[in-house]
């Protein structure tokens, strides 16, 4: 397949045109699908190169299990597409099939899981998108070798003009990679599940999607006909036996008021016991980490966007956010995450330089104390990467007082999923019914409130919106008081 790409490249150089292929990746149900690979030639590209079923000599694609075609008219502005497709059987021959398009370094790390439940599935796949080798990826020492150890045997100036440069360039500019992924179920739009790549980018891009396929449960009417069938029958077996033994019975009832009471004894208790099952008193403070316990900043990632900026990383701000994301579902190491979002240097000191910059609420150290004095454990529940998390607690001083920590880089979930909070329940054994959560995130607390859980909303710079009904602090000294 590197071939196909190699070709295809050399056209369009010689041609002074952009390169701008497409992969796919579309999985079936059973785990099988296929990876289509196209390129696109504009009428310009087209007219130039001339006779392209000529020239594109495909044979080995074919005999290695490539199916190649060429269509007109796909697009308003294009004449001609390049499209070569390959099936796969799961993941492992899926691995092997992305191999082929551009060799072996380019996609990595590739997962594709399913997790079966109750009438759905649960389609993930995550990978990484490297093209950092350039133009080296379309080449290799032989062929260099071949055309005298220069590039398609041209020189870099000669690249440059072929390319549309006025200067001497980078031919690799020229050239984009757009990967999509299609899943079983997935029915979101695909523009918001493409990915793009510019050959040379010296970072690697994560790629991650998931849907989820829901299959039809079963006939509801076989089920209720059967609970039906075995009332009825229950019913003439009791009507059966009421018939028998009604003369006894009624003697019975008319000598047993003692058991009439007894029962009603009975039923006192059973309620009480309900009562205390439902006990909402509070043994449990759950407070969230950014914006709760230390100062959150002013983005929705707390202080990281600015931080990214200032030191000469990636601007836009989604963009970091979406590799915080992984970053804190344990998928990214600090290091991957720098260097996914454009910092250059030891990791470790970049950690350290961002994790001075947090600072603790300055009535967060007072209002764990009184907890402490008062016997109520406190857990933290955050979105976070691990060791951050490990060093935060140590150099603000709050270990001591927090006794439970469940940090989203070690579970693989995130607020405001409900998988956290089970975790939370697993780890301290306390009912939700039992636990208070102090949290500046409004979807958080509506999670928690769906599972029994009381909550507060530390206030902070987010709009509230109408309708809000979680009680509001913007200190811990309205909580409890001093």
């Amino acid at each position: 397949m590197k071939k196909f790409l190699l070709l295809v490249t050399f056209l369009f150089l010689i041609t002074a045109c952009k390169v701008e292929s497409s992969v796919s990746v579309n999985v079936e149900d059973d785990g099988t699908g296929t990876v289509e690979v196209s390129v696109g030639l504009d009428n310009e590209a087209s007219r130039l190169i001339g006779d392209i079923e000529k020239q594109l000599r495909t044979e080995d694609l074919v005999s290695s299990g490539w199916e190649v075609s060429l269509s007109e008219g796909l697009e308003e502005k294009t004449k001609i597409v390049v499209l070569a497709s390959k099936n796969f059987i799961n993941v492992d021959s899926l691995v092997s099939v992305l191999e082929e398009i551009a060799g072996p370094t380019v996609f990595s790390e590739i997962s594709l899981v399913s997790e079966k439940s109750f009438a759905k599935k649960l389609w993930t796949i995550d990978g990484k998108i490297n093209l950092s080798d350039g133009l080296a990826l379309f080449s290799d020492p032989a062929l260099d070798e071949v055309l005298g150890g220069k590039f398609f045997g041209r020189s870099l100036e000669d690249l440059s003009f072929l390319s549309g440069c006025d200067a001497i360039c980078d031919p690799a500019d020229s050239f984009l990679m757009n990967f999509s992924v299609s899943l079983p179920g997935d029915e979101t739009d695909l523009n918001n599940a493409v990915w793009t790549v510019p050959l040379g980018d010296p970072t690697s891009t994560p790629f991650s999607s998931s849907s989820t396929v829901n299959y039809p449960k079963p006939k509801a009417w076989r089920t209720v006909a059967y609970v039906f069938f075995a009332a009825a029958l229950l019913f003439l077996l009791f009507r059966g036996f009421r018939h028998l033994t009604s003369t006894t019975r009624n003697e019975r009832d008319s000598e047993s008021p003692r058991k009439r009471n007894k029962t009603s004894e009975t039923t006192e208790e059973v309620a009480t016991k309900e009562n205390e099952e439902t006990d909402k008193s509070v043994k449990l403070v759950v407070v969230g980490g950014k914006g709760v316990i230390w100062d959150g900043g002013a983005d929705p990632e707390g202080l990281l966007v600015p931080f990214v900026r200032e030191n000469g990383g990636v601007v836009d701000a989604d963009e970091i956010a979406d590799r915080y994301r992984s970053a804190s579902l344990g998928q990214l190491s600090p290091e991957e995450f720098w260097e996914s979002v454009g910092l250059q240097g030891d990791p470790v000191d970049i950690d350290a330089q961002y994790l001075n910059l947090v600072r603790l609420r300055s009535d967060a150290l007072p209002f764990l104390e009184q907890m402490k004095r008062r016997g109520i454990p406190v857990a933290c529940i955050t979105n976070s990467v691990l060791s951050w998390s490990q060093q935060l607690r140590g150099r603000l001083g709050v270990e001591d007082y927090i006794q439970h920590w469940v940090v989203s880089g070690e579970y693989g979930v995130r607020k405001p999923s409900n998988s956290i909070f089970e975790a939370l329940r697993r780890l301290t054994g306390v009912s939700f019914s039992n636990m208070l959560l102090v949290d500046s995130e409004i979807a958080t607390l509506e999670a928690a409130r769906g599972l029994g859980m009381s909550t507060v909303l530390m206030q902070s710079q987010v709009p509230i919106p109408s309708g809000f009904t979680h009680p509001r602090i913007e200190g811990f000294v309205e909580l409890f008081g001093k």
